[in-house]
Order: C-alpha cells, then sequence, then structure tokens
C-alpha cells in the first residue's frame, strides 16, 4: 500500500524522510516536463492528440502538431543560449542551477567511503536546462555519456562511459578522494543531439527552423524533425532503428539503476503517462530494498500516484496541502533541509 506523506511548512517531516535514502541509497531523480514548466508548457496530451492524426492516416496534420511541439520546446532553448530569455525561463534556469548545487553538495556530503559519490538523473525532457545549470555552477561534474576524450573528434554518445568515477588527489600525501558526479540520462534524446552515420554526436547549435514563411511546405517540416534524434510523442517513435536501440539501450540502463541494492528513486515533474517507464518502473519495484518517492504537484496529482501504485508497498508519495503545491521551488527546499549548506 502506498503512503502519503503531506508536506509541513518547514519540510522538516519531509527531509527527515528522504535523509537515510540520499545518505546511504543509490541516488537516480526522474525529472519529466513539469520540471521545466512555465518556461515550456508540459506535455499534455501532445502524444494522443498526434497519435489521432496518425490512425486516421493525416501524416501531414500529424507531421505539423509534432513541429509546433518541438518548435516550441526549441525556441526556449535558442533565447537560453543567446541570453535573450523571458522572465520564465530565467526562473526555471536558477530553479535548476539550485538543484545541481544541492545535489553536488548531498553527493560530497556523503559520508560511507563504500558508496559512490554519484547521482543518476533520468530525464524526458529534450530541453538543455541541466546542462546549461552546471555549466554555471562552477565545480559541479555531470556526465552525459559523450565521449569528450578526443578533443579534435565531434563527442559521439557512448553509454558505456556512465558511471565512471573521478578522483582527485592531493599532494604531497597523494591521498584521494571521489569527486561527485551526477550521471544525466536523457531518455527521450536531447536537442543537442543530432545523428552522424551510425552514431549520435553533440551538436555544435542548435537547430534552426524553416524560415517563416516556408513552415508549410511539407519536405521542409519533415527535414527539421528528421534533423533530431529524438523520441517524438507519437506511434511512430519507434520505427527508427538507431533510435529504437538508442532508446532501449537507455531503458535498460534506468531498470538496471533501480534493480541496485537500496536504489531509490525521486521523481518531480513527471506524471507516468509514459507506458514504458512506468511498466519498467513497477516491475524494478519488485526489488524489495527499492523505493519509490513521488513528488506530487497537488493533492490531485498525489490521489493518482497513489492508485497508479496502489500494489506497491515501497512508494511514497509527498503531496502538498490542500490548496498548495509542490513547485521547483519547494523541491530545493525540502533537498536543502535534508544536507544544511549543501547548496553552498
Amino acid at each position: 500500500m502506498v503512503k502519503t506523506v503531506v508536506t509541513e511548512p518547514d519540510n522538516a517531516n519531509v527531509s527527515k524522510l528522504l535523509e537515510p535514502y540520499i545518505q546511504s541509497g543509490a541516488l537516480n531523480f526522474l525529472l519529466g516536463s513539469g520540471a521545466s514548466f512555465p518556461a515550456i508548457a508540459t506535455a499534455g496530451n501532445i502524444e494522443a492528440e498526434i497519435d489521432a492524426h496518425l490512425l486516421l492516416g493525416d501524416d501531414e496534420e500529424a507531421d505539423k502538431k509534432s513541429f509546433a511541439f518541438l518548435e516550441a520546446v526549441n525556441t526556449v532553448n535558442r533565447d537560453l543560449l543567446s541570453g535573450a530569455s523571458g522572465a520564465d525561463a530565467v526562473a526555471v534556469r536558477e530553479s535548476y542551477q539550485r538543484f545541481v548545487r544541492t545535489l553536488d553538495g548531498m553527493l560530497f556530503a556523503r559520508k560511507s567511503q563504500l558508496l559512490a559519490r554519484q547521482a543518476v538523473v533520468f530525464t524526458t525532457n529534450y530541453d538543455l536546462f541541466l546542462e546549461i545549470a552546471v555549466a554555471a555552477a562552477p565545480g559541479v561534474v555531470m556526465n552525459d555519456g559523450f565521449n569528450r576524450s578526443a578533443p579534435l573528434s565531434v563527442p559521439a554518445f557512448a553509454p558505456e562511459r556512465y558511471f565512471d568515477r573521478m578522483y582527485r588527489a592531493s599532494s604531497p600525501l597523494g591521498r584521494s578522494t571521489e569527486v561527485p558526479t551526477i550521471n544525466l540520462v536523457k531518455l527521450h534524446g536531447s536537442l543537442s543531439w543530432r545523428r552522424e552515420g551510425d552514431e549520435i554526436v553533440a551538436r555544435d547549435k542548435l537547430s534552426a527552423p524553416p524560415a517563416a514563411g516556408d513552415q508549410d511546405d511539407d519536405d521542409l517540416r519533415s527535414a527539421y524533425l528528421k534533423d533530431h534524434f529524438l523520441i517524438l510523442p507519437n506511434l511512430r517513435k519507434f520505427h527508427a532503428t538507431l533510435m529504437d536501440r538508442v532508446y532501449y539501450d537507455l531503458l535498460r540502463l534506468f531498470s538496471r539503476c533501480l534493480e541496485l541494492d537500496n536504489a531509490v528513486l525521486v521523481t518531480f515533474g513527471f506524471s507516468f503517462v509514459d507506458k514504458h517507464i512506468l511498466d519498467l518502473t513497477r516491475r524494478s519495484l519488485r526489488n524489495p530494498t527499492a523505493q519509490l518517492i513521488l513528488l506530487a504537484f497537488d493533492v490531485a496529482a498525489a490521489e493518482g500516484f497513489a492508485t497508479t501504485f496502489a500494489a506497491h508497498r515501497n512508494v511514497t508519495v509527498i503531496a502538498p496541502p490542500a490548496g498548495a503545491t509542490i513547485d521547483f521551488t519547494r523541491l530545493n527546499d525540502i533537498l536543502e533541509a535534508v544536507v544544511p549548506d549543501a547548496s553552498k
């Protein structure tokens, strides 16, 4: 049976609940579209809307909706990178920066020498908020799965590089200390990914859309969609062989992380409407030492989570009081209270 914990004004009860998992668990986060809201609209029913057109054989209208969905995300990110962001994007970027600083501080504060100073952040978001946040946080180390050891070549995606551990030796005694590392796993791909032959490589700049007067051109619109190496929200999302392989590799990685002893998965902004991730999460909860902690945006979301995971006893829903919400700021408040000064 799912346990529900309602947050107190000072977050003390929730922070006390989280502390043992963060200090001694295999720590994982799952961030959904709610984490980047309101800078980027949540996905909502976009997949159902696109699929409805595909089922009717109206591929043109499906592509129009896919294009509009993707370009809305791309526009926010191009503005972020150019420094021309609006107030919502700036606020979301600052929340991500606070999150990565706090997570880095938590890992640094771990007492056990046996437990890796690593955490995994899974996300279904295409946007670059996390990457931009890490770039603005001196000292925070992120592993995004790309091989950057060959400086003159374009970085290629090499998921086997996840979980590499970094150490820093002190002088003159030569004692080494593990450097905290955040592994970033983008389950649905990223705006910064593109295909080059049989590899995924990192872009040097984001893809530009067709000119305003050309956006009704079917060929140009289709070329824009194909230029992005993403799992788009529609029935055709498994039709590209290379994307299939990468997607299932990353899903296996997600599953494997939850099967470790004392694994904990903290979710925020994620509704579990993605059936594949939901099924894998339920299956992983057969691990008796695993814990799933779901932060619900509001009371309705908390009730939905309780129903979705009703058959599992190792699930806790963190819910706000009636009429309140748990947004990114509240999540950061909760995490910072677990390890005071972790964000500094």
